[in-house]
C-alpha cells in the first residue's frame, strides 16, 4: 500500500522490489491510475534504488546524500540492471573509482537502447574495467583533481601572497572539517545540492562571519581551479561559477563604540580588582594585564601589540625626555606593512612593564624575550587574550551571556561595551577634539585628509618620511596627553573602587559524581 506523502510530492511504497512491481507499474501508467503527482516504489535490497512511476513513464532513479541520478527508463533497464547499476553509482561516487556516474549512467542506457539490450557491450563502453585508476603523479599531472588535490596546488599560488601573519587563519579556513569530508571527491563531480548540505553544516558549527570566509575562500579556491586548472578539474565545459551560489550572507554592524577616558581606566582597575573570577579559574596572567594596559596607552592593534620583543623597546635617547622608551613593531607585523615606532612616557612604561617583571620573578631562570609573555612558555599571548579577558569582566562565558554563572562587571559599574579595536577610535577622537588629530594618525599609523595645519594633517605624499623617521617628537606630544589622561582617571577609579566592599565569591561548583555503568545496571 503506497505512503501518502505531502501535497504535491510523490506517495511512497517500501519493499523489495521484483519483476511483479515493474509490471504493476506499466499496468498503473496504462490505465491511468498512476496515484497523484506519481508513485516512488523504494527498494529495499538496495540502498538508494527508486522506480518512480509518473503518469507518462517508469524511471530507474539512484538517491543518496550527493543527491539523486537517473539510472534509466525501466522499460529499457532491468530490476537487476537497475540494481547493478545504483551499486556502481554508489562506488564512483564514494571515490571507490574514477568514473563519473552521471555520464556513465545515460552512456549504459543509450547502448542498451542502441543495440536492443546488449548488456556487455553496454557496461564495456559506459564501465570499462580496462580503464586503470591513475597513480598520484598522473593524477596531479593530467588529472582529474580532487578537492584535496585542488586545496593544496591553491594554498601553493595563494599563501605566497598572503601576509605572514594572516597565513595561518586563511589556511585554517580552507581546512573545514565540512570541506575536509569533500577531499576524496573529484572536483567535476561536487554539486550544487552538497555543496549547500557543506554550507548549511559550516553555520551550525562556526559563526556567521567565520562561515562567510570558509565558503568564500573555498568559492576562491573553485574560481582559481575553474581559471587556471580547468583541464586538471574537468571544469573546461563549465559556463558559469554555479558554486557562487553556496556564498553565505553576512554584513558586519557599523562599528562606532567609542569608549571614554573613564570607561577606559576603569576598566583598568577592574581588571587588576578581579583577577580571578570564580575560585575554578586561573587568575588573569600578568602577560594579559599589561597588554590591556598597552592597548589604552598605545591604541595599536592586538596582533602587531601582542607580538612586541623587550629587544624592540629601547630607551629614547633625548635629554628633553628623562625616562622615556621607544616600542617599535617591523613591517613584517604592521598593517601598513612598514615599520612603526612609538614614543612611550616613563609613568606609561612602568604601568605596562611592571606585569612583565611580575611574570620575571615567577620564572626566574626563564628566558622571556616578549613583553607580554603567555602563561605557558616563552612566547607572547594571543590576540584573543585580550578580548577573552574584556568577556570574562562583561559576564561572557565563551561569547555567550550567562548571568547564572557569570557577574558583569562592566554592566554594574556603567561601562559599555566596547573592544580593543575601539581605543583607537577613543584615542583618535580625544586627540582631535584637542586639535591634534595628525599626531593621532601618526600614532595610529593611520592618514588623515580632513585636518587643517601641520598637527591635524598628515598627507599622503609625506608617508614615506613618516614611516621613515618616524616623527618621534610629533608623536611624544599626542602620547603625553594621552597617557596622562588615561593614568589620572585610572588613579581615581581605582581610589573610587577601593572604597567599595569586595563582592562575596561565588560557591565552589559541586562536582558531578562519576556512576559506574556496573552500578547503574544493579
Amino acid at each position: 500500500m503506497a505512503k501518502p506523502e505531502g501535497r504535491g510530492s510523490y506517495a511512497r511504497e517500501r519493499c523489495k522490489l521484483t519483476a511483479g512491481h515493474v509490471i504493476r507499474a506499466r499496468s498503473l501508467i496504462a490505465k491511468g491510475e498512476v496515484p497523484g503527482r506519481g508513485l516512488d516504489m523504494v527498494d529495499e535490497a538496495c540502498t538508494g534504488l527508486v522506480l518512480r512511476v509518473t503518469r507518462r513513464s517508469a524511471t530507474w532513479l539512484r538517491k543518496g546524500k550527493a543527491g539523486t541520478l537517473r539510472i534509466g527508463d525501466a522499460s529499457v533497464i532491468t530490476l537487476a540492471q537497475a540494481r547493478d547499476q545504483a551499486e556502481r553509482a554508489r562506488l564512483a561516487l564514494a571515490g571507490a573509482t574514477w568514473h563519473d556516474p552521471k555520464l556513465e549512467l545515460h552512456a549504459f542506457e543509450s547502448v542498451l537502447k542502441r543495440t536492443g539490450g546488449d548488456e556487455a557491450h553496454a557496461l564495456n563502453v559506459a564501465w570499462p574495467e580496462a580503464v586503470e585508476e591513475p597513480n598520484e603523479e598522473d593524477r596531479l599531472r593530467n588529472g582529474p583533481w580532487t578537492w584535496a588535490d585542488l586545496r593544496e596546488k591553491f594554498l601553493a599560488w595563494k599563501m605566497p601572497k598572503l601576509k605572514d601573519t594572516y597565513r595561518p587563519q586563511y589556511e585554517r579556513y580552507l581546512r573545514h572539517p565540512e570541506l575536509d569530508r569533500l577531499g576524496w571527491q573529484t572536483v567535476a563531480n561536487l554539486n550544487l545540492n552538497e555543496l549547500l548540505r557543506v554550507r548549511d553544516e559550516v553555520l551550525d558549527t562556526v559563526a556567521r562571519s567565520a562561515a562567510k570566509r570558509v565558503m568564500r575562500q573555498f568559492g576562491e579556491a573553485m574560481a582559481w581551479g575553474w581559471k587556471q586548472e580547468a583541464r586538471r578539474c574537468r571544469l573546461v565545459k563549465v559556463d558559469f561559477p554555479w558554486w557562487e551560489r553556496c556564498q553565505v550572507d553576512y554584513q558586519p554592524g557599523k562599528k562606532d563604540h567609542v569608549p571614554t577616558v573613564e570607561e577606559l581606566a576603569r576598566t583598568l582597575a577592574l581588571a587588576e580588582r578581579h583577577r580571578s573570577l570564580g575560585q575554578t579559574e586561573h587568575a588573569t596572567s600578568p602577560g594579559a594585564l599589561g597588554a590591556l594596559w598597552a592597548v589604552i596607552l598605545t591604541g595599536q592593534r592586538t596582533g602587531a601589540l601582542t607580538k612586541t620583543e623587550v629587544a624592540s623597546c629601547v630607551p629614547l635617547e633625548d635629554p628633553k625626555r628623562p625616562g622615556w622608551r621607544v616600542m617599535g613593531w617591523t613591517g613584517a607585523v604592521m598593517k601598513s606593512g612598514l615599520p612603526h615606532a612609538l614614543p612611550i612616557p616613563p609613568t606609561a612604561w612602568d604601568a605596562m612593564d611592571r606585569y612583565w617583571r611580575e611574570d620575571a620573578a615567577e620564572r626566574v631562570g626563564e628566558s622571556r624575550p616578549v613583553l607580554f609573555p603567555s602563561r605557558r612558555g616563552a612566547k607572547h599571548i594571543a590576540p584573543e587574550a585580550i578580548n577573552q579577558l574584556l568577556a570574562r569582566l562583561q559576564g561572557l562565558v565563551n561569547g555567550k551571556g550567562d548571568r547564572a554563572v557569570r557577574d558583569n562587571l562592566f554592566e554594574q559599574h556603567g561601562i559599555r561595551r566596547w573592544t580593543p579595536h575601539d581605543t583607537r577610535r577613543a584615542l583618535a577622537t580625544w586627540l582631535g577634539e584637542r586639535r591634534m588629530g595628525g599626531i593621532a594618525s601618526a600614532i595610529l599609523d593611520h592618514t588623515n585628509n580632513k585636518a587643517q595645519d601641520e598637527r591635524e594633517k598628515r598627507a599622503p605624499v609625506t608617508r614615506l618620511h613618516y614611516d621613515m623617521a618616524q616623527r618621534i617628537d610629533f608623536k611624544a606630544e599626542g602620547m603625553e596627553a594621552w597617557c596622562e589622561a588615561i593614568l589620572a582617571a585610572y588613579e581615581r577609579e581605582r581610589d573610587a573602587l577601593n572604597a567599595l566592599p569586595l563582592p562575596k565569591a561565588r560557591p565552589r561548583p559541586l562536582r558531578r559524581q562519576s556512576v559506574k555503568r556496573s552500578s547503574l545496571a544493579a
